[in-house]
C-alpha cells in the first residue's frame, strides 16, 4: 500500500477510526481496515492498532499517567555497533546507519520533553482524581523523569567524545541538534523541581481537606464544644457568629468586614500547617545556561570580529573569560560557547580538526 493509499483508507473510514479511538473499541469494522493492520481483533471486538494510538496520542498530546520514558540503551548498543563497522570499513553504509540513529534519538529527547510538559499540566489540573491517587501519580512520574538524567549524560557524552570526527555527514547533524539536545537535558531539573514542589503543595492540601471534613463532621453531628471554647474565647478577634452575654451567648450574623477578617485569620491559621518536603534526593544539576551567564560571550564575540580567528573553539579555550575554570571544565564551558557562535553568518567551516576532535570553525 502506497502512503496515498494509506490516507484515503483514513479519509474514507475517518468515522469508524475517530469512535474507536474515543471508545476503545468496536463491534464490526470494514474487512479493508482489518487487512490494512489498522484494526486487531481482540476477544470479540476491534481495537485501533496500538501504534496508531500512540501515533495520534503524541500528536494530539495526550500522554497517559503510566507512560514509560525508557533509557536509549538499544539505541545506544546500536550506534556503537555501528561506529566500530565503520572504523573497520570505512562503508558509507553505516554512516547512513548512524545518522538514522542519531535523528531518532533526537526524536525521543523531542517527544518525551513535550510528554512531560503535558503530565505536568494535567497533573496540576486533574480534578477528576482522588487526591491520594494524585499524589502516587506524581511519585511515579518522578521517580521515572529523575531515572532519565543519567540516560541523557551517557547519550550526550556519547555524541560529545565518541561520535565527533568520525565523518563530516555526523558532525553536521551533531552540530544542529546540540542547542536543543542541551535544553532538553536541562529540561530535565526544573521538571523535577516542579514535580517536587507540587507534591508539597498536593500533601499540604490532601491534610487541609482532612481538617475541614473533620470539622464538618463534628459539627453535623453536633459535636461542636471545641469549636464553641475557640470562638468563645477568641470572639473579639474573630468577630465570628457568637459571642459571650449575660444569656451564655447570642448568635448573629455578621457582617461583610467581619466575613473578611474571619477569612483572613483562617487563612493564615490554615497556612501554619507544615508537610516536610521529600527527603528523596534527585542528583540535581545546575543550569547550563547559568554557566553561560557567567561568561561574557558579546565580549568574545567582539574580539573575535577583529582578530579573525583561524580557529574559533581554540580562540575560545585561550580567551581569558574562561581562565578560572580547570582544565577539564574549561572544555566544557569553551564547547558551549562555541556552540553559541556557530550559528553566526562569520562562521565558515574547515574541512579538518582541531587536536581536541572538534571541527575547526574560522571567524572571517
Amino acid at each position: 500500500m502506497k502512503h496515498s493509499e494509506l490516507l484515503k483508507l483514513l479519509a474514507t473510514h475517518k468515522e469508524s477510526i475517530d469512535i474507536a479511538y474515543r471508545e476503545g473499541s468496536l463491534e464490526h469494522v470494514s474487512a479493508e481496515l482489518v487487512e490494512s493492520t489498522l484494526f486487531v481483533k481482540i476477544n470479540q471486538r476491534y481495537k485501533l492498532n496500538k501504534n496508531y494510538v500512540n501515533f495520534a496520542d503524541s500528536l494530539l498530546q495526550r500522554v497517559d499517567y503510566s507512560i514509560i520514558f525508557g533509557n536509549y540503551e538499544n539505541e545506544y548498543k546500536e550506534l556503537v555497533k555501528a561506529k566500530k563497522r565503520y572504523v573497520e570499513s570505512k562503508d558509507g553504509y553505516y554512516v547512513t546507519t548512524i545518522t538514522t540513529l542519531i535523528e531518532n534519538l533526537y526524536f525521543k529527547f523531542y517527544n518525551r520533553d513535550r510528554e512531560i510538559q503535558v503530565l505536568l499540566l494535567r497533573l496540576q489540573n486533574d480534578t477528576s482524581l482522588d487526591i491520594d491517587i494524585l499524589i502516587q501519580n506524581a511519585t511515579d512520574i518522578l521517580e521515572k523523569v529523575s531515572e532519565l538524567i543519567d540516560a541523557n549524560e551517557k547519550i550526550g557524552t556519547f555524541f560529545k567524545e565518541d561520535l565527533r570526527g568520525v565523518a563530516e555527514a555526523i558532525d553536521t547533524l551533531l552540530q544542529s541538534i546540540t542547542l536543543s539536545l542541551l535544553g532538553f537535558i536541562e529540561n530535565i531539573d526544573r521538571y523535577i523541581q516542579a514535580l517536587n514542589l507540587f507534591l508539597v503543595q498536593t500533601k499540604k492540601r490532601r491534610l487541609q481537606n482532612k481538617q475541614f471534613m473533620q470539622l464538618s463532621n463534628q459539627i453535623l453531628s453536633e459535636e461542636c464544644g471545641a469549636l464553641d471554647t475557640y470562638l468563645l474565647v477568641h470572639a473579639k478577634h474573630l468577630y465570628y457568629t457568637i459571642t459571650p452575654s449575660q444569656k451564655n451567648r447570642v448568635a448573629f450574623l455578621p457582617e461583610e468586614r467581619d466575613v473578611a477578617k474571619l477569612s483572613k485569620e483562617l487563612h493564615a491559621l490554615l497556612h501554619e500547617i507544615k508537610i516536610p518536603k521529600p527527603l528523596k534526593s534527585t542528583p540535581l544539576k545546575l543550569q547550563e545556561s547559568q554557566k553561560l551567564e557567567i561568561i561574557d560571550v558579546e565580549r568574545i564575540l567582539a574580539e573575535l570580529g577583529e582578530n579573525k580567528s583561524e580557529d574559533i573553539f581554540l580562540f575560545v579555550y585561550t580567551h581569558e573569560e574562561l581562565a578560572c575554570y580547570e582544565e577539564a571544565k574549561r572544555l566544557e564551558e569553551a564547547f558551549k560557547v562555541y556552540i553559541q557562535i556557530l550559528p553566526h553568518q562569520e562562521v565558515v567551516y574547515k574541512k579538518e580538526f582541531n587536536h581536541y576532535g572538534i571541527k575547526v570553525a574560522q571567524w572571517v
